[in-house]
């Protein structure tokens, strides 16, 4: 008989207890106003930091490569001595050059001895003419080897200031026509791309302010800018394969230790030029087939609100319907959450 006592007191204890938690909840929910505010969105993209100046350093000619005095990554000067090349070919081509000259001299000699001659009968028109077309065609023959001259290189100097981002010129190698020797950077002259997938490119425009997280950072530190420039092509985008549109962008700031090949994540925002009410996205609970928003009045009572809502690009919604200006709202509401509980916030 105790025990069966016990129980009862005990159950009606638990009973008592669940009772006034429906009148008060003494849980502490954090909460925020709804504010009159600009509409504005934001669309979290990915890019990629590129060099504003490269230069790509091609030759001509299949020479072999003598001496190579950098090495990738190497800063280097403008004039400054990068590579040499054998000078074998160089030389063959002055010697061809020297004998063409001489032979040259010597059909020239000839010709003007047959001119005389024909002027007094003692030669026919034709000697001369054969001779002018021979001249002619030594000519030719000297012009192409000095230009090939011209483009046989003995040395390579940087035609600027910056660093070696790529060098496939090897000692003792013919050098590939086809692909540059080497590549030159100048890293201090950046530019960030954003990638913008086709179907959100309505809403991008020059000017909007972008929010820059440089993964070097881990996105820890952001930096405010622009879009300065907006491509007319589309691309391929080389992370998710989508059709994209690149857009530039200006950093308010210099970004340091920030070097082309780095990926960065931005947000860009979106202004309507209208204002609204806008709430957290996450104080939108989904019940009884309908959105609703749990509101705190004046006395602490909660007020359940089915709400309309305009959803936008980021972390808020733009309220239509259902919430007033200045009304204090649960940020994170919970399925437990009962109309008319008093709240703590």
């Amino acid at each position: 008989m105790k025990h069966q006592l016990r129980l009862y007191f005990t159950i009606l204890s638990t009973v008592l207890f669940l009772s006034c938690n429906k009148e008060k909840n003494d849980l502490i929910y954090e909460t925020q106003i709804a504010k009159v505010e600009p509409i504005i969105g934001e669309l979290e993209v990915s890019g990629r930091v590129e060099a504003n100046d490269t230069k790509k350093i091609f030759i001509d000619k299949k020479l072999k490569v003598k001496s190579v005095f950098i090495q990738e990554g190497d800063y280097v000067e403008k004039n400054q001595l990068l590579i040499t090349f054998d000078n074998n070919e160089l030389n063959k081509l002055k010697r061809n050059i020297k004998q063409e000259k001489i032979l040259l001299e010597k059909l020239e000699r000839e010709y003007k001895i047959e001119q005389e001659l024909f002027k007094i009968g003692g030669s026919p028109k034709n000697t001369s003419l054969e001779l002018k077309e021979q001249i002619d065609v030594k000519k030719l023959a000297l012009l192409t080897l000095e230009e090939d001259l011209l483009e046989t290189k003995e040395e390579i100097k940087s035609p600027v200031s910056g660093t070696i981002t790529k060098l496939l010129a090897q000692e003792n190698y013919s050098v590939n026509t086809d692909e540059p020797l080497l590549t030159l950077t100048d890293l201090t002259n950046i530019k960030i791309i954003l990638e913008i997938p086709e179907y959100e490119v309505e809403d991008i425009e020059i000017n909007q302010k972008v929010e820059i997280k440089p993964e070097l950072f881990e996105q820890k530190n952001s930096y405010k800018g622009y879009i300065y420039r907006i491509s007319k092509i589309s691309r391929t985008s080389k992370n998710t394969s989508e059709n994209v549109l690149e857009a530039e962008v200006q950093t308010n700031e210099k970004i340091q230790k920030l070097v082309p090949g780095f990926k960065v994540s931005a947000t860009i925002y979106i202004d309507s030029k209208i204002n609204g009410i806008l709430i957290s996205k996450t104080a939108l609970l989904f019940k009884d087939n309908k959105y609703i928003v749990f509101v705190i009045n004046n006395n602490n009572i909660l007020e359940e609100r089915e709400v309309s809502y305009n959803v936008l690009k980021g972390n808020k919604i733009h309220i239509t319907s259902g919430i007033q200006k200045e009304e204090k709202y649960i940020l994170f509401p919970t399925e437990d959450l009962i109309e008319g509980m008093e709240i703590n916030s």
